[in-house]
């Protein structure tokens, strides 16, 4: 029996992999991967589907509610004074109880979004993606391994730590039950975001995973006849070289949010919904020349694969140019050491692929790994 093993490196970016000697000895084959706009919420989907975000239907976890909000549910908690519950402990009670209520199995989490914002808001992740059906209305490489009823493992973040992840897959290995196995790992990701701007530490994170990798791909092969190895990631990661402060602006304002108008901050892209004209021009004046983004168009987003009739994910959209990453004011903000999430064509947007086996130049862009996937379900 053979094993065909992917691997989903989050964050595993061309730029810090291009010219080092990550995966070499047992994955020398690799390329660079364009992505999508936005975050693991559609670069994963896409990965997973082959379909760009217009398509699969996920931009960012937060959109505007088009029906009713799995929020109503808390109106009464999101609308008591801010003083009272903005805070981790009502805000930590309030995500368990929408989660269980609604039997969410995706990520998820309520980010920086202000309570009193979440009842004119909806969540696009709900279910497990990593499990068939986990994308409604498109098909995902699990419904393809489910109706082919190959034998499959799956482990990520919903079943331990990455480190819990990796003995689990090599246990299962060593039984020879399985011939197509799907892995998820985040650390990378996770220390990214904290140390994208000290290069060394970064290398060192890097050379960490792929010692793991190659013990893993190395299990398999004493355990299965051939081992087909597939390494890639979903974006990459950028430095952060400038920090903006959009909501501090936004507070000086006359017209004033959820009433006349509606916004969600994400790290990288401020969306808005306006209920006025007048809102609609004090909100946009906000943001200057010297910020360096741009509002992106509806070309821009037919161009991306991103745009949405209904305006789901924003009536205006301001996208932030690379390194320059969106802040709040709170006493326990962080400023991340790298961020994800800027326009695809910017120089650490590209995602790596790295595999023991020869494409050729077939493989381009991050959908392009489903049909890699699907060869071998």
């Amino acid at each position: 029996m053979d094993a065909n093993i992917f691997v989903l490196v989050d964050a595993l970016g061309w730029e810090w992999i291009r010219g080092q000697p990550f995966l070499q000895t047992v994955a020398p084959y690799r390329c660079r991967l364009e992505s999508v706009l936005g975050y693991s919420t559609a670069a994963i989907p896409s990965i997973l589907s082959g379909r760009y975000p217009d398509e699969h239907g996920r931009l960012s976890l937060f959109q505007r509610a088009l029906g009713t909000s799995p929020f109503a549910s808390i109106r009464w908690l999101c609308e008591m004074p801010p003083a009272l519950v903005e805070n981790r402990y009502v805000r930590y009670f309030a995500r368990e109880m929408v989660r269980r209520l609604h039997h969410f199995g995706g990520w998820f989490h309520f980010l920086g979004i202000p309570l009193r914002y979440l009842p004119l808001l909806d969540v696009s992740e709900t279910l497990d993606i990593y499990q068939p059906g986990g994308i409604p209305g498109t098909e995902s490489i699990f419904d393809i391994l489910a109706s082919r009823r190959t034998n499959y493992a799956v482990y990520t973040y919903h079943d331990g730590s990455n480190l819990e992840l990796i003995g689990q897959m090599k246990a299962d290995l060593r039984k020879r039950e399985s011939s197509f196995y799907f892995l998820y790992l985040d650390g990378v990701d996770g220390f990214l975001h904290r140390h994208a701007n000290d290069r060394a530490s970064a290398e060192a994170c890097l050379h960490r995973y792929s010692a793991l990798i190659v013990n893993l791909y190395e299990s398999a092969r004493s355990h299965y006849s051939a081992v087909r190895l597939h390494v890639f990631g979903d974006h990459g990661m950028a430095p952060t070289r400038k920090v903006v402060n959009i909501q501090k602006r936004m507070d000086g304002l006359r017209v004033r949010a959820p009433e006349d108008y509606l916004c969600v901050l994400d790290s990288t892209m401020a969306r808005f919904w306006f209920f006025s004209e007048r809102a609609r021009q004090e909100v946009m004046s906000v943001f200057h020349e010297e910020d360096g983004g741009e509002w992106l168009d509806e070309t821009s987003l037919r161009s991306l694969r991103a745009w949405f009739e209904d305006r789901r994910y924003g009536q205006e959209i301001y996208l932030m140019p690379e390194g320059t990453v969106i802040v709040g004011s709170g006493p326990r903000e962080i400023v991340p050491g790298g961020m994800h999430g800027f326009h695809p064509s910017t120089l650490h947007s590209p995602s790596a692929f790295l595999s023991s086996v020869d494409y050729g130049n077939r493989l381009s862009h991050i959908t392009d790994m489903y049909g890699v996937m699907a060869e071998y379900a």
